[in-house]
């Protein structure tokens, strides 16, 4: 029980199923009729604006608590026993999840991750955009066959910083949707799928997705990243 209270917890289940109603895009959830007679029932000193405000921040706390979610995702030695997410396997997981968008960066990019690199092309042959940021994307050898795909569907962004040799794009991101984000120490690279300790983590925020969007569009903008079309 969350309260340890049976009556409160009734009426918790109540507002959660009328929530789950007006996700699945019941009209008639939307004013949550039943929860706000129980809220009556449970709490009758309360004012009518009291019982919809006392409504609004359990729905508020509801959201929250079933659409934000992390987790860390760790690159480390076969010899370790951690229980947590691997680096390897949340990134192929987070990739065959995507249906709308993909954000992707790459700071050093081996053959090693030819896989991906090929989810990513079959990926954008189904019509899902798909944006990479690449450092120094003539330093990457790895990413020949990315580039003979290049599309409307399959853009390829170009960070190379004339002004500062020393400069690069060193973000290790993985954002579909606009909801699954990955943010991460690891490259794409043997050693930052196997040998190395990598730490990230695994965001699940659709307020993430956003901003992580957001960032990417206003560098592109700004000329931090040029768009490749030959």
């Amino acid at each position: 029980m969350w309260f340890g209270s049976i009556r409160t917890d009734i009426l918790l289940g109540v507002i959660q199923e009328e929530l789950d109603a007006f996700k699945a895009g019941d009209i008639n959830a939307a004013t949550f009729p039943r929860s706000l007679d129980s809220v009556t029932s449970e709490f009758p000193s309360l004012s009518n604006k009291e019982r919809v405000e006392l409504l609004r921040l359990v729905l508020t706390a509801l959201t929250f608590h079933s659409e934000e979610k992390v987790e860390l995702v760790v690159t480390a030695p076969n010899s370790f026993a951690i229980k947590s997410r691997t680096t390897l396997g949340a990134i192929n997981e987070v990739l065959e999840s995507a249906q709308k968008s993909i954000i992707m960066t790459g700071y050093s990019v081996s053959e090693y991750v030819s896989d991906f690199l090929d989810a990513v092309i079959a990926k954008s042959m189904k019509g899902i955009v798909v944006r990479l940021y690449i450092n120094k994307v003539d330093n990457q050898d790895s990413l020949e066959k990315l580039l003979r795909y290049k599309s409307r569907f399959l853009q390829i962004y170009n960070y190379s910083n004339t002004e500062d040799k020393m400069s690069a794009l060193h973000a290790k991101i993985l954002s579909v949707d606009g909801r699954r984000t990955l943010i991460s120490s690891a490259n794409l690279s043997y050693h930052g799928m196997r040998g190395n300790i990598e730490l990230g983590c695994l965001i699940e925020s659709e307020k993430i997705g956003k901003q992580m969007d957001d960032l990417f569009q206003q560098l592109y903008k700004e000329k931090v990243f040029q768009r490749i079309f030959d």
